[in-house]
C-alpha cells in the first residue's frame, strides 16, 4: 500500500496499521525516513508562517535556514531520543516492545499527522490569530490519539 493510503487508513484503523507495520518487518532506515519525511513536511508547513512574519528577504532565507537544519537533522534526533524515553518508562509497566518498534510506532504517529500539520501551516496566511490555534491543538489531539494507539499495539499487544 502506499504511504498517503496507510495514512489514509491510520485515521480509521491506526492499530491495524501499526500492527501491519510490525508484520511486514520493521526496517532502521524506513523510521529515519519517517522521521526525516515528518521533518521535511513541517519546513514546508512552516513556509507561510515565516513569509508572515519576515519583514524582508534576507530575514525570510536566514530564517527558513535556521528552520530547516532544525527540522531535517535535530527533529529526526528529537523523536528518536523521544521514543527511546517513551519505551524505557514502558518497559517499566510491563511493556514487550522491542526498541525499534517504539521508535516506529513514535515516528509513525508524527508521519500520521501530517496532513493536519499542513493544513495548520497553511492556515497562518490568514489574518485571523485563532484558526491556526485551533488546527494546531486539532493537530496535537490526533497526534497523540496516534502516539497512544500505536504505542500500546507494539507494546502490550506482542
Amino acid at each position: 500500500m502506499s504511504l498517503v493510503g496507510e495514512i489514509a487508513r491510520a485515521y480509521r484503523a491506526p492499530r491495524k496499521v501499526m500492527q501491519m507495520q510490525v508484520d511486514r518487518g520493521i526496517s532502521e532506515p524506513q523510521t529515519l525516513f519517517y522521521g526525516i519525511f515528518f521533518g521535511v513536511m513541517n519546513l514546508i508547513a512552516n513556509y507561510p508562517r515565516v513569509t508572515v512574519n519576515a519583514p524582508d528577504q534576507d530575514v525570510l532565507a536566514g530564517m527558513m535556514a535556521g528552520l530547516f537544519i532544525a527540522y531535517i537533522f535535530f527533529l529526526p534526533l528529537m523523536l528518536y531520543g523521544f521514543a527511546g524515553v517513551l519505551h524505557w518508562v514502558i518497559l517499566k509497566f510491563g511493556g514487550q516492545a522491542s526498541w525499534a518498534e517504539a521508535r516506529r510506532a513514535l515516528n509513525w504517529s508524527a508521519v500520521v499527522t501530517i496532513p493536519m500539520i499542513l493544513i495548520s501551516g497553511s492556515s497562518y496566511v490568514f489574518e485571523n490569530n485563532t484558526l491556526p490555534m485551533f488546527f494546531n491543538v486539532i493537530t496535537a489531539i490526533i497526534f497523540l490519539w496516534q502516539l497512544w494507539s500505536n504505542v500500546t499495539q507494539v507494546e502490550f499487544h506482542s
